[in-house]
């Protein structure tokens, strides 16, 4: 028949293991061994054994203060720590600043030709002309030919003939950042559910954007089930016949489902991660502009369909991607 023992389970260190073999060996068996001397066999079989429980101990409470934000040692730890509280870390920090873009455009009928403004993309690369050579990427659109509350441009007249306008000086401002664009190939076999590739190097910024062989773009989402991105397009006619008249409105905001998406994450300062999905692309991307008057009109055919749940495939797969990287310079 079993015994109850009085077994104690706070000991934590070496000394305290110890102590417990030698007070348990002498409560319950007092008559079958009573020689605890340093040279004997059992107490060389008490020591070793806490010994091991020493060791357990260290190592439990490592693991345990491990996933606690506060207490965690280890680097990579903490990276996961941040990411599952929903929080990006960042493994540099680039110095920014604001950069004045001019351009002189000629004058019609006593304003300016907006005929000849020009358009710079996003992620463009400017680099000091003195010594020591500063490359700055500005990462948002100019476009001089649009003026909002939000993006205005400064017209100044320039240069006059008469007291007439010849050229006007057009200006916009940017934020820049003091960083260098650098490219990376990776060349994939067969398709793989969530493949994942990782990018070493110092002072890592993020990625810019990545192109795969067959020139699609792929999106950055804060989380793989993200199956939609945001983007602007041109307020034209031919993007939109309806609100093209709206000059307020240079841009128009459109939310495109794509299935080719991908996550990134610092593993350490100098490891990003970038984690694609899983599946096919066969599926053709749908860009939708919002439009608040369409909101419940359901499909074709007077069908109502506000209370179907709609779970679009999100399947993709990819072969050949080139990333572009922004470094901290």
């Amino acid at each position: 028949m079993a015994v109850n023992r009085d077994i104690k389970y706070i000991n934590r260190d070496f000394s305290d293991f110890r102590e417990a073999l030698i007070n348990f060996t002498r409560t319950y068996y007092p008559t079958t061994y009573n020689d605890f001397s340093p040279s004997s066999p059992g107490m060389m079989l008490m020591e070793m054994a806490s010994y091991v429980g020493d060791v357990l101990s260290f190592y439990l409470d490592n693991q345990v203060q491990e996933n606690y934000l506060q207490f965690a040692r280890e680097t990579p730890n903490l990276f996961q720590l941040a990411y599952m509280f929903g929080y990006k870390p960042r493994v540099t920090q680039a110095a920014t600043t604001t950069i004045d873009i001019y351009q002189q455009v000629p004058a019609l009928a006593g304003s300016p030709d907006f005929s000849y403004t020009l358009y710079i993309p996003q992620n463009a690369t400017i680099t000091s002309t003195t010594s020591p050579l500063t490359s700055f990427i500005v990462q948002d659109a100019v476009d001089f030919s649009v003026s909002s509350s939000s993006d205005p441009t400064e017209v100044t007249v320039y240069t006059a003939v008469g007291g007439n306008p010849t050229y006007f000086l057009l200006k916009k401002s940017r934020e820049a950042t003091s960083a260098t664009i650098n490219t990376t190939t990776f060349t994939f076999t067969t398709p793989q559910k969530f493949q994942t590739i990782e990018l070493t190097g110092d002072s890592i910024i993020g990625i810019l954007d990545i192109t795969d062989s067959n020139g699609n773009v792929w999106y950055e989402v804060d989380y793989l089930a993200q199956d939609a991105v945001f983007d602007s397009i041109k307020n034209t006619n031919i993007n939109d016949p309806n609100f093209s008249s709206a000059t307020d409105t240079p841009y128009l905001l459109k939310l495109k489902s794509t299935q080719r998406r991908f996550v990134t994450r610092f593993l350490n300062d100098t490891t990003l991660q970038i984690q694609f999905g899983a599946g096919t692309t066969a599926d053709n991307d749908a860009t939708l502009v919002p439009n608040p008057d369409n909101v419940g009109l359901g499909l074709p055919f007077g069908q109502s369909k506000l209370t179907t749940a709609f779970a679009p495939t999100n399947l993709y797969s990819q072969i050949h991607m080139e990333l572009h990287l922004a470094r901290q310079r």
